[in-house]
């Protein structure tokens, strides 16, 4: 959601023009060189006259007629004893081309994706059919303030085309919380190759859910690694990217809102601070993710592995009292507020062309936990959101390189951190 990207350099050689001793060269024009041919040189390609033959006695013929000059035409003769006709003083040789310099907003990205979800062709899965199929458009600009930083931005927009349970109406249109984020990329290199790079970030609520939960902003830091791995069997490179993130996110209150305002005032454990809030939910205080991408290039395919995960602790009510004392837990229970989610996708990406990759991939998207307690598989899991996927990923300056007619860069476009719609 390759979802960090290199460029090339461009060179240019010189290639020196031998012309025959014995042949008639048009004039020369600026900045061409006209070389003397000496008898050691070979005899030039395409044929001629060896000037280091011995001559052939002609046939006892009449002596021809000299040809006729050709006009403005300058020879050049060269031989072991004799002395070098008129030339023509070299030019100045060309300066290699410089390659194309960086737009600002090098490498902004936009990431079409159309999912179903595996229950929805395999009604097996599941006790209640539910299906699924959504679309999804994952914006992703960037914008180089300078060598050192750039500015980061990424926004989702979600569209179902089916009537499942996880909107609130038909064909419902979702947006993610719009991230910002300042990337610093000048920290020196660490031992073995890997390259860090920080990054202060803050989120937006663009979500209805980050709308619902109260949310004004989420402020947060992120640090990222980066190793690459060339020459791998069959002539193909490997690269790693982790990155570590916190997040605090700042609300107008601790639990969520309703959606619409209630003809009447809800009464929260025999009080009123509960109006228009819905009880029982409290929003995250503190969250801390992490993620990890494998991914190999072989020519124009390039398969890869992703895995997110989030550990997320919650706000706490107060005690619940009855006359004035606290209600006891039952024997054994231990109440938490840490919540854990999980997300990983494998997917194989190809090189269409130079700003077009298409992608083919599976994730699934679940609560760490299951319903009994137990660590639940973050691979597949039938009973929770696994789906699969077809996907396009654009290059925007790449795109506009070529509409241009300039040189673009080729290679593997991908779109890094595909993750879902991100809310808070």
């Amino acid at each position: 959601m390759k979802r960090f990207s290199c460029l090339s350099a461009i060179s240019v050689g010189l290639v020196g023009l031998s012309v025959s001793a014995t042949s008639f060269a048009a004039p020369p024009t600026a900045g061409q060189t006209v070389k003397t041919v000496q008898p050691s040189d070979p005899t030039p390609a395409g044929g001629g006259t060896d000037p280091t033959a011995a001559p052939t006695t002609p046939a006892p013929t009449s002596e021809p007629p000299p040809p006729e000059p050709t006009p403005n035409a300058s020879v050049t003769i060269g031989s072991a004893s004799g002395a070098p006709g008129t030339d023509t003083p070299n030019g100045s040789a060309a300066a290699p081309a410089a390659p194309p310099k960086k737009r600002r907003w090098s490498g902004t990205q936009i990431f079409a994706q159309a999912s179903m979800t595996t229950a929805t062709v395999d009604k097996s899965q599941n006790q209640a059919y539910n299906p699924t199929i959504e679309s999804a458009l994952f914006i992703s600009p960037r914008f180089a303030i300078s060598d050192a930083f750039q500015l980061r931005a990424r926004v989702v927009f979600n569209y179902e085309l089916t009537n499942s349970d996880s909107t609130t109406t038909r064909n419902e249109p979702r947006f993610s919380d719009t991230t910002l984020s300042l990337f610093y990329r000048k920290i020196p290199e660490l031992p073995g190759g890997i390259k860090p790079a920080i990054a202060f970030n803050t989120a937006l609520p663009s979500s209805p859910e980050s709308r619902a939960r109260t949310m004004l902003f989420a402020p947060g830091a992120s640090l990222q690694l980066f190793k690459e791995f060339e020459h791998i069997p069959g002539n193909g490179t490997l690269d790693l990217l982790a990155s570590t993130g916190y997040s605090h996110p700042i609300y107008s209150n601790t639990t969520a809102e309703v959606r619409t305002p209630r003809a009447y005032g809800l009464q929260c454990a025999g009080g009123t601070t509960c109006t228009d809030q819905l009880n029982g939910i409290f929003n995250m205080s503190d969250a801390i993710s992490y993620t990890f991408l494998v991914s190999a290039t072989w020519g124009k395919f390039s398969p890869a592995l992703f895995y997110l995960g989030s550990s997320q602790w919650a706000y706490t009510g107060k005690d619940v009292q009855v006359n004035g004392r606290p209600v006891e837990s039952p024997e054994g229970f231990r109440p938490t507020n840490v919540r854990q989610t999980s997300y990983f996708a494998a997917w194989v990406d190809y090189e269409a062309n130079a700003w077009l990759t298409a992608e083919v991939g599976y994730f699934l998207s679940r609560a760490a936990l299951t319903g009994e307690g137990t660590r639940g598989n973050p691979f597949f899991d039938k009973y929770q959101d696994q789906r699969v996927y077809i996907g396009a990923n654009i290059n925007i300056d790449n795109l506009m390189k070529q509409l241009e007619g300039g040189p673009s860069e080729a290679g593997i476009v991908r779109a890094q951190n595909k993750k879902p719609i991100g809310t808070f």
